[in-house]
């Protein structure tokens, strides 16, 4: 089985290396040349672009930044659809709105193309080692493919659930997302608090997690949060572009969302101050000067 994998940034790039080590035969394609090259060195086979590499695979999987990119890819002048075959799966897993996946599987739709949305859980730790969880939509029977079943089980150790519908999956991804970041300012804003009292930041993680207040932060950021190091794992910037894809969808099906609205202009005012490339909890940073006396 070949497969082909668009976009070798974080995920794209830790999908990669983790479909190498398992022995794929696997054929790369990134607007940034740079990228691809690397990843020849490892031993995928790089392409021209996307229709190229679509041309050569029983497989794609596109992991790209915007819904603008995720176009591009599929039905742009050299996009993915100009170079499939009848028969050809493909894979969507980037983080973005649900009407550009829904215009996308109706083109690939037409032309005998199969898709798929996997949505992707956690981080790129988790990615690296195959551990990533996937939130599926579209047709059962393309999820129930062998060769799809196989490739999913490499890249998420069998952490596999089937929503149903593509804007199901979608929709799944982007309000749990938005849980998340909505987590992380409340126990950002937290640490400031607790500090006016005199309770060092290790004293709280670690008393606060035995309660209702613990959540998924307190050890994916505990060391960072510990160094104040504010280096991205998941930038403020790329945040504020899940949530504002959140807020278009919600505006959608008429669900107002008013954690998710506050949320993100929080950490538009964080991007303001020049912290957007940092990690999220930069915020952190935001919330410290809102909170001097």
């Amino acid at each position: 089985m070949r497969v082909g994998i668009v976009g070798l940034g974080r995920m794209g790039g830790a999908f990669t290396r983790n479909l190498l080590r398992r022995g794929y035969d696997l054929y790369v394609y990134d607007i940034v040349r740079s990228k691809v090259e690397n990843f020849e060195k490892l031993g995928a086979k790089g392409a021209s672009s996307p229709a190229d590499l679509a041309s050569k695979v029983d497989i794609v999987l596109t992991n790209v930044p915007k819904a603008e990119d995720v176009l591009d890819v599929y039905l742009g002048a050299n996009g993915i659809v100009h170079g499939a075959k009848p028969g050809l799966i493909a894979v969507e897993t980037s983080t973005t709105d649900i009407s550009s996946k829904l215009r996308v599987a109706s083109e690939l739709s037409s032309r005998g193309i199969k898709f798929i949305v996997a949505m992707l859980g956690l981080t790129v730790p988790q990615a690296e080692r195959g551990e990533t969880p996937l939130f599926v939509g579209g047709p059962e029977d393309v999820f129930r493919d062998p060769n799809v079943q196989r490739l999913f089980m490499n890249l998420s150790s069998g952490k596999i659930f089937y929503m149903g519908s593509i804007e199901a999956a979608v929709a799944f991804k982007l309000i749990t997302n938005s849980i998340g970041f909505a987590q992380l300012v409340a126990l950002l804003e937290g640490i400031e608090f607790i500090s006016k009292f005199g309770v060092d930041l290790e004293k709280f993680l670690s008393a606060a997690r035995e309660t209702a207040a613990y959540n998924y932060w307190f050890e994916a950021r505990r060391d960072k949060l510990m160094k104040e190091d504010y280096s991205a794992y998941f930038p403020i910037d790329f945040i504020i572009k899940d949530l504002m894809y959140t807020l278009e969808s919600a505006k959608d099906v008429t669900c107002p969302l008013p954690m998710t609205s506050l949320a993100v202009q929080l950490y538009i005012m964080a991007s303001s101050k020049g912290y957007g490339n940092e990690d999220g909890i930069a915020l952190r940073k935001l919330l410290k000067d809102l909170c001097k006396k």
